[in-house]
């Protein structure tokens, strides 16, 4: 799998986790079906963006930076925010993470390769890529190159033979990061690095090629076109995730509805409340986030919480000596639905209809014999396995830990207490606090127990 990373010159929004976390479940669900995936994100680490924001450091502090300098820092900078981002979501690291910046001399390879087969040409400094010479322009994004054509004949710049024709080699522009070459100083154009990165790391023909529906055209319809000039097959299949707005509008600074990875965690704590909040769309679809979204996602979670801690209390550590019917059932449905182009809805509806078989095989009985305590932890470990697909922490604590175990024992027993004096003002006191902790209790036959709120 190759799938477009990064162009890291800011802090990542919900929109990159998404993309992220998406690709990151297509390859957790390919591993646990057994097969070896090897994957590959990249990053952009020169860029006109992240120039634009070094020119804006240097413009503050003339006497610290040069440009070429703080383009280094700003890459560096963002990349291990990014990379911080990553981890606090869950999403695992890519096997090889090849950066722009270390590709400079296979990517004028390439483009040597592709001037040599006369498919693109030096002009001025600049080499372009001759878009008449690729005769499947257009299969990805199925647009016809004629209708293409004449938009492009408005303003067609004077280096081109063609206003369709991309750059593979930008010319030095004074003081901006460039490198030497055969056809004077600069620096390579977007698209080259993919089609150079993964062909060099995965081979000339690789399974799958993902990123955002944004990118089906120019980048990745350009991409297709110099691969295929240079003699390779490239990606068998293509998979794009859908963009993601806020309350109906699309992100940006300007409306005020940005919202980093780093915005969401310090509201809500949970990473699981944003994953089953993707997690309810096709991956290929678009999502609109809104609070009332992430509410819902909380609540997901705390169905499956309070059911794995009504097990834990009913089986006490018992292990699962075999599969059931009901765990089964759900597995196969978990199955079909993630074999059918990973329809993570339907395969997360799996396991809510597990979790409301259990929660009804729970409160129908007062006692649990072996054979039913099998099935209760059988579920309980089908529920944590097939969740680690989609890399959710249901056994995890989310919340502050401003009370620790044994003050919830102390105050419970205040509470009992207060309740059998009838003093319940002081009952519903100690419950308030608790609950204001993000402790939830109920009274059962047994006693007065204790879960995490979700």
């Amino acid at each position: 799998m190759y799938v477009c990373g990064p162009t890291v010159y800011d802090e990542s929004h919900i929109g990159h986790a998404r993309s992220a976390y998406i690709f990151d479940v297509i390859r957790r669900y390919l591993e646990y079906r057994k097969f070896k995936v090897t994957f590959v994100r990249n990053v952009t680490d020169v860029d006109d963006k992240i120039i634009e924001k070094a020119k804006e450091v240097v413009s503050r502090q003339p006497s610290a930076f040069s440009l070429n300098a703080a383009t280094e820092e700003i890459s560096e900078r963002y990349l291990k925010s990014y990379h911080d981002d990553m981890k606090a979501l869950g999403i695992g690291a890519p096997d090889n993470e090849p950066k722009a910046t270390k590709y400079i001399l296979k990517m004028q390879k390439f483009i040597q390769v592709l001037i040599e087969r006369d498919r693109a040409y030096v002009s001025n400094g600049d080499v372009y890529f001759d878009i008449r010479k690729a005769p499947g322009y257009g299969k990805l994004s199925n647009q016809s190159i004629d209708k293409m054509e004449i938009g492009a004949r408005i303003a067609s710049p004077e280096k081109k033979r063609d206003g369709l024709d991309f750059a593979l080699w930008k010319s030095a522009k004074e003081g901006e990061p460039a490198w030497d070459s055969p056809w004077g100083k600069g620096r390579p154009g977007w698209h080259m690095e993919c089609s150079a990165m993964s062909s060099d790391i995965l081979g000339d023909e690789f399974d799958i090629h993902g990123g955002g529906i944004d990118l089906i055209f120019p980048h990745h319809e350009n991409e297709i076109a110099q691969s295929e000039a240079a003699g390779k097959r490239f990606a068998r299949y293509w998979m794009h995730n859908g963009l993601l707005t806020i309350n109906g509008e699309k992100m940006a600074k300007s409306l005020g509805n940005y919202i980093t990875i780093k915005d969401f965690l310090r509201k809500y704590k949970d990473t699981d409340y944003l994953k089953l909040f993707f997690l309810s769309a096709l991956y290929k679809s678009p999502i609109d986030y809104t609070g009332p979204k992430i509410e819902e996602a909380k609540k997901e979670k705390g169905r499956f919480r309070i059911l794995l801690e009504k097990i834990d209390r009913i089986v006490k550590g018992s292990k699962p000596k075999k599969i059931t019917a009901d765990a089964q059932h759900a597995i196969t449905k978990f199955e079909e639905a993630m074999d059918d182009d990973f329809n993570t809805p339907l395969a997360l509806a799996s396991l809510f209809d597990l979790v409301t078989h259990v929660n009804k095989s729970i409160h129908a009985k007062d006692n649990f014999n072996g054979e039913e305590i099998g099935e209760l932890t059988c579920a309980r470990e089908t529920l944590l396995e097939l969740s680690k697909v989609f890399g959710l922490e249901l056994s995890k604590e989310a919340h502050d830990k401003r009370i620790d175990k044994k003050d919830i024992s102390k105050l419970i027993d205040e509470r009992n207490k207060a309740r059998q004096a009838k003093d319940f003002k002081k009952a519903d006191e100690i419950r308030r606090k608790l609950s204001d902790a993000g402790i939830i209790l109920e009274d059962t036959k047994d006693g007065t127990e204790w879960r995490i709120k979700a």
